[in-house]
């Protein structure tokens, strides 16, 4: 008998969208086929929706424990299963303390415990005096390991110079890790800043930290990692100059990955410039030439993950404050995605497809977590069921389920609806809505 059978919905197979059930026991696929036969304790009618496989976003930032006023597990995670994420990877800096030892990773275990919707993975930080916390972070299960090469905007957290890179990337490669990597060289942001006649509107705060930043910033990384021998990933690239790099390497034999996040795909520094501190980030928004320059690039393949950088913050750090003296972090972790799936359109196969393999099977594959990021058998049954509108809607404060109702999304228009998102067969979230489960979100330790 299956605990759950999923009628009538659609997937992709064999490049085309196929009608299938889903049958689910203990909380895995048992069977994916044009008709399950059998009896189940659930049945559900899947009303023809769109399923895809439960997104898998590497980078959010939820600073569990110490910062949980600014978000924590419980709400986060419920805001990234309106979008249909079902695994998420909490970056180690803006908690208090920040994950850069053994203790401090058991001290946000055991403050998580029982409050995340959505199964999760921790990173492990890299900053100046740990590289012997390095090994026992990655016997401890991280999946990962995060390090700035310029100043974080948190004290507790110091951005590591080469020295302290080659070190730790020695040790990380010893591990079968990744290091990902904040690339932005101080050096030319110092010297882009100097520069400056005014600090006031979102063109500056680009000027401020130009792309020749993160272009100085990602050679190094890649020298470091063939020196190295460390696998390592670029986070939120803002700029085809810097995918290029990063191609380049690749086709040299650098194990190197690359992510962007959907606001630079989305927005550009004349909207950041509108929406005013709520659209500050780093790197940071660019010209609309340079955010459709990284929308082809998605096309052609450049990219190879895409996480939403979720970073909130308290209101007060945002609201009527001059943009150079906002916190800079975005945070929309509730629509990023789901927004990508509507300018893109459900019915064009490919480009669905894509964002499929973007935001679910190559993040899941930088990690190594084999039970999640499609659908096939003996997988969780981690999904999302989408219908397209016939009708625009516009988002709304009111709409978030994050801890507050502040984002770079809001009055942005959509044409779809996530009617359900389901973790290991389980219902937890439906037409942007918690059901009335519990959390039943676990840590999944980095399995070799």
């Amino acid at each position: 008998m299956f605990d759950t059978i999923i009628r009538n919905v659609r997937i992709i197979e064999d490049e085309l969208w196929k009608f299938v059930d889903l049958g689910i026991i203990n909380e895995r696929f048992a069977e994916i086929s044009p008709t399950v036969t059998g009896s189940a304790r659930n049945e559900v009618d899947g009303d023809c929706a769109y399923c895809l496989p439960g997104s898998v976003d590497l980078h959010v930032h939820f600073n569990e424990p110490g910062r949980t006023h600014w978000e924590g597990f419980t709400t986060g995670s419920a805001a990234a299963s309106a979008a249909g994420i079902t695994y998420l990877a909490e970056m180690p800096l803006n908690s208090v303390p920040s994950t850069t030892n053994v203790d401090a990773l058991k001290t946000k275990l055991s403050a998580i415990n029982n409050k995340s919707y959505l199964d999760f993975g921790l990173w492990g930080g890299v900053v100046p005096g740990n590289v012997n916390d390095l090994e026992p972070l990655a016997k401890a299960g991280v999946i990962g390991f995060k390090a700035f090469m310029a100043p974080s905007g948190n004290d507790d957290f110091e951005n590591s110079d080469n020295s302290t890179l080659r070190e730790a990337m020695f040790r990380i490669a010893q591990t079968g890790r990744r290091l990902a990597l904040h690339a932005e060289d101080k050096v030319v942001l110092n010297r882009a800043s100097k520069r400056l006649k005014r600090t006031v509107s979102a063109f500056d705060w680009d000027a401020s930290r130009p792309v020749e930043a993160e272009i100085s910033a990602t050679k190094t990384a890649i020298e470091l990692s063939v020196e190295t021998g460390c696998p390592i990933t670029i986070v939120h690239v803002s700029s085809v100059e810097v995918l290029n790099l990063i191609q380049n390497a690749k086709r040299q034999g650098v194990d190197i990955t690359c992510e962007t996040c959907p606001h630079y795909l989305l927005l550009s520094r004349i909207d950041a410039d509108t929406i005013g501190a709520d659209a500050k980030c780093a790197p940071p928004l660019r010209s609309k030439a340079r955010m459709r320059a990284m929308e082809e690039a998605v096309f052609d393949n450049l990219i190879d993950t895409i996480g939403s950088d979720h970073s909130p913050s308290p209101p007060e750090m945002k609201k009527d404050k001059p943009f150079f003296d906002a916190w800079g972090g975005i945070a929309g972790i509730q629509h990023g995605y789901p927004l990508l799936l509507s300018r893109y359109g459900m019915d064009i196969l490919p480009r669905i497809k894509l964002m499929q393999r973007l935001c679910c099977e190559n993040p899941a594959k930088v990690i190594n977590l084999k039970s999640k990021g499609s659908l096939c058998v003996d997988n969780d049954a981690d999904f999302t069921l989408i219908k397209s509108s016939e009708s625009t809607s516009v988002i709304e404060e009111s709409s978030l389920l994050t801890r507050h109702q502040r984002s770079a999304y809001i009055g942005a228009k959509i044409n779809i609806k996530l009617a359900a998102t389901w973790l290991r067969g389980n219902l937890v979230c439906s037409n942007g809505k918690l059901s009335k489960n519990p959390p039943r979100g676990k840590f999944i330790p980095y399995s070799i």
